[in-house]
Order: structure tokens, then sequence, then C-alpha cells
């Protein structure tokens, strides 16, 4: 769900569905709107969430269900799409005269998930014909991608427009987020309970960040204020020498905090274009929990 000053572009740009020459495939921790994936005959490889002995696809459950089972005292894990999920999508959308597909998935340094994409296209009779995109980043991350891959589909772009964008956004893309519980990121390998509990009691503030396509515990401090900073001051180094950047703000029960650090990145970054969002699926909620919020970004 987009809630941004830029909803009514993104949304006239996927809402025109020109894709007669183009298919996408997206796995299940890009998290766009169901409206807009069906608009634009997106179809979805399901990651997969697991409890024990039971596994359960990402597209048939919701995060209460999650946070229920957790509550009860549950533990899970998550696990790549099989490469049938993405085989099926793939023969979809050639028997509907597709000719190029392209595939959005989570970072393969996060996730099997890249690679159980390559191994079904290397199953088809013309692999070349399907474009994987490594984004090196995880949900909120890869929902900008998509999002951006979308937009120039139905921009009319050709096919080296987009590859070439799409590889130079993922490359000086970037992705940090805070949470409030930390014992959902210990519950999710992240931290220890040791660390958590300490944490907790400190009231800590952990900052993760998407390092070389894999989540980093980057640093701690003791106040939304500070996290803010670090962010900007990141970003900032990051994004040197560029003159426009797109960020995703995504907050999950935190709106607050998400206007509150539009503002600061507005202040800090006057053409910046932003765009919100407010979803993240149980793959990503086992990790982050029920309240959460950070940002992505692309410089160009």
């Amino acid at each position: 769900m987009f809630i941004s000053d830029q909803k009514d572009t993104v949304l006239r740009g996927v809402g025109s569905n020109t894709m007669n020459k183009f298919g996408i495939v997206f796995d299940s921790t890009v998290y766009i709107n169901k409206k807009i994936l069906e608009e634009n005959n997106v179809k979805v490889a399901s990651l997969n969430v697991v409890a024990g002995t039971e596994s359960y696809r990402e597209l048939d459950i919701d995060n209460k269900f999650v946070f229920d089972m957790q509550d009860k005292g549950a533990s899970f894990t998550t696990s790549q799409p099989a490469p049938g999920e993405f085989l099926n999508a793939y023969e979809e959308l050639i028997n509907q005269g597709i000719k190029k597909i392209f595939v959005v998935t989570l970072s393969k340094n996060i996730s099997g998930t890249y690679q159980s994409a390559l191994i079904a296209k290397n199953m088809l009779e013309e692999p070349n014909n399907v474009h994987v995109f490594d984004t090196m980043l995880a949900a909120f991350g890869t929902e900008m991608i998509g999002i951006e891959l979308i937009d120039m589909i139905n921009s009319g772009k050709t096919e080296e427009e987009i590859v070439t964008r799409i590889t130079k956004i993922i490359g000086t893309s970037g992705q940090m987020f805070t949470v409030e519980n930390l014992f959902s990121l210990a519950k999710g390998g992240r931290l220890t309970a040791t660390q958590a509990m300490i944490g907790t009691v400190l009231r800590v503030k952990p900052i993760i960040k998407v390092v070389d396509g894999k989540l980093k515990l980057d640093k701690k401090e003791r106040s939304y204020k500070k996290v803010h900073n670090y962010f900007l001051e990141t970003i900032k180094k990051e994004s040197n020498g560029y003159e426009n950047i797109t960020f995703y703000i995504t907050e999950t029960s935190s709106p607050e905090s998400g206007l509150v650090l539009k503002g600061e990145i507005e202040e800090h970054f006057p053409k910046a274009k932003i765009t919100f969002t407010d979803y993240l699926g149980p793959v990503f909620s086992i990790h982050v929990g029920k309240k959460g919020y950070g940002l992505s970004w692309f410089a160009e």
C-alpha cells in the first residue's frame, strides 16, 4: 500500500498496464499492493514460513497468524520458494505470449530465492528470455526495485533501457531499519536472547543495515533521534555526488516515526522523492516484529 505525495504518480504508471511485451515475476517478499500486482499481470513465487514440522506458503498466511503463534511460544524459520514456483510463473507468462520476463528477488546473500529463480530459468527451452535481478536488498528494498521496474515497463522503455537502469539503481541503493522489540531479532537469529534482554532494559534501538546483500547489526543508539541522525549521515556518505535521491520509507504501526523521518529527509535532501509503504509480510515480520520502520533509497 502506498501513502505518499508520490502516490498518484506511481499508481498512474502501474495502472496503465502496457505489459504486452514484457512479463514480471516477483518473489513474495516484494510487498507491493495486491491490486497493483493484478492490474499489471505480475506473477509471484512464494517463500515459506516454517514452524517445527509445518511449512506455510507466505502467500497463504498473514502477520496476525505469525504473531499469534509467536505469542504462544512458536519459533519460525523461513525458506526460499521451490524452483517449481518460479517455473510455473514463467510458463504461465510464456503461455500468454510474453517474450521477455523480468524477475525481482531479495538478496542472494539472505536467501536461496535468487538461486531458485535461476534454476527455474535454466529449465526453460529459451532461458535467455528470462532476466533475474538480484536486488541485494530485502523486503521494502525489493519493493522499491519492483515499483521502479513496473513504472519503466508502463512508460514504454526498451529491454536495454530497463536492464541498464535497474542494474544501476541496484548499484546505488541502500537500506536500513530499526525495530522496537529486540526479541524479534533474537527469534530470527540476528541477536542472542541475552543481547536482546540487555538491549531492552537499556532501551537500545538497533540499526540493521543491508551490507553486501546481508543483514548486519550496524549500530545501536539510545533514541530515535540518534537513529535518524545515523540514517541521514549514512545516506549523505553513500550518495555523495548524486543529485537525485529516491526514498522509500516503510513503517509498520509506527506512522509518527515515519513522518518525522520524512521531514528530516526533506530538510537534508530538498530534491528527494519520497514514497511511503506500510506493509511487511510474514517472512520479514518474523525478524522485525510488530513495530519497526526504516528506509531504502537509490541515487541517480
